[in-house]
């Protein structure tokens, strides 16, 4: 029978059901197909998780000794954040979360504990 003509009684088939029809005929195959599908999964998953080998850590390891990093590598020291330098806030306006309205002085803000020995015209050496 082609998919053209009907069953004895009449009713179009449903292509569930001759999928269904065609696993019972072909159990083989079946089982082939499943176990093909299950070993490309576990390549897939095997090759995502597969950690760097030794020679690509040693490449790394040895363009970080030369200075010559990778354009990942530099990016994350880029995002790295650095403590800010000493510097005079001015006198402003703030809102709080509440809608009042305060007055805010102005300050000196940042620098680290190390900057306090220096005098205003010393640079960190």
């Amino acid at each position: 029978m082609n998919d053209s003509t009907l069953p004895e009684d009449g009713e179009a088939t449903s292509f569930r059901e001759k999928a269904k029809d065609w696993a019972e005929k072909h159990p083989r195959t079946v089982h082939i197909i499943k176990a093909v599908g299950v070993t490309v999964g576990m390549a897939v998953v095997v090759a995502v998780l597969k950690p760097d080998s030794a020679e690509e850590d040693e490449a790394k390891f040895a363009r970080q000794a030369e200075g010559t990093e990778s354009s990942a590598d530099s990016t994350e020291k880029s995002e790295q954040r650095n403590s800010p330098g000493k510097h005079n806030v001015v006198p402003h306006k703030r809102r709080l979360k509440d809608g009042r309205v305060i007055d805010v002085s102005g300050y000196e803000r940042g620098g680290s504990a190390e900057d306090e020995d220096e005098g205003p015209g010393e640079a960190a050496a």
